[in-house]
């Protein structure tokens, strides 16, 4: 080694764990804001607050780690418009076939999309995730209403499983070990699935977990229920998640349940019914957690950031399943 040598390479070895300790505080500052954002939002639920908390993800995902991630967008699963949805996989195949995530955004049954429009960052840092994890993910677009009504969603879980079933081995995907992941009315979508076997597959459900983030499981006496699924309560009462999970018979699924502490007490309500109720039907109670410090959307929205935290807890429920 020369002189030069000697003197260089100790330099640029310091130079770069410089600039990967500046990297570690701007990200570090960046979720500080965002987590003190939140919580100034505090217990509320509301499109400003929505609004707010996606602005304040907007800037922390500008600094996450997209790379390694080969990104399939708009793949039709159905006719209608809506019925698209995302690959994301390595861009190294893997020699062995990955398990598949797909996820279901939230919007009340009427609105949202796979990506939100404010940016290209979100919701896709879910999927993303799962990548970076050695999965596949999977986006998905469902129909909505007023236009779609019962059974449309479960319906949409079905023909995404299908097309599932038939290609996801091409991106490197094991058809035989799929999660399907839902948050709000994603998770009600997903659950009415997993509870509904008239929608499932002719040899199953098709998937071996569900992870139900902030999930909407009860019914009520809103306009946009009654279009879904009926003038009729005592109809509604039975096709919402809560009253398919008492009628459903068939083989019991591994659950993930997760709320937030901000989250809108009618959504935590709900989910406590549904555990209850799981504890109850099997004698065996699902995974749950009340993440803290945390609102309607942000836990998911913090995947694929410099805080780890929910990632850890959706790998390692994941992993428990893979593992039985």
């Amino acid at each position: 080694m020369n002189i030069i040598d000697s003197f260089l390479k100790p330099f640029l070895f310091l130079l770069a764990s410089f600039i990967f300790s500046l990297n570690c505080l701007a990200d570090q500052d960046a979720y500080a804001k965002v987590s003190s954002g939140v919580l100034e939002l505090g217990k509320n639920w509301n499109g400003e607050v929505n609004v707010k908390t996606t602005d304040l993800f907007v800037e922390l995902h500008q600094l996450s780690d997209r790379s390694g991630v080969n990104l399939i967008s708009d793949i039709s699963y159905g006719d209608h418009e809506l019925q698209v949805l995302d690959v994301l996989a390595p861009e190294i195949k893997s020699d062995e076939l990955l398990p598949v995530v797909v996820f279901f955004h939230g919007g009340g049954l009427v609105r949202g999309n796979k990506v939100l429009p404010v940016s290209d960052l979100l919701l896709t840092n879910i999927p993303t995730y799962f990548v970076k994890n050695d999965m596949i993910g999977i986006n998905a677009n469902y129909r909505l209403a007023p236009e779609a009504s019962w059974p449309a969603g479960p319906e949409d879980v079905r023909e995404i499983l299908k097309w599932v079933q038939e290609n996801i081995e091409v991106y490197g995907g094991d058809s035989q070990k799929v999660f399907l992941m839902g948050n709000s009315a994603g998770g009600r979508v997903v659950a009415s699935y997993l509870f509904h076997e008239p929608s499932h597959l002719a040899d199953g459900s098709g998937v071996i977990g569900a992870l139900l983030s902030s999930a909407s499981f009860n019914a009520n006496n809103g306009e946009t229920q009654k279009n879904y699924y009926s003038e009729d309560p005592t109809v509604r009462e039975a096709l919402v998640p809560l009253g398919l999970a008492d009628s459903y018979s068939g083989p019991q699924i591994p659950i993930f349940l997760w709320s937030a502490e901000l989250d809108p007490a009618m959504i935590e309500v709900g989910i406590g019914e549904m555990y209850a109720k799981l504890c109850a039907k099997y004698q065996d109670c699902p995974r749950f957690t009340q993440f803290q410090g945390h609102n309607h959307i942000s836990h998911i929205m913090s995947l694929n950031s410099i805080n780890d935290e929910i990632g850890i807890e959706l790998i390692d429920f994941i992993e428990s399943v893979l593992e039985y």
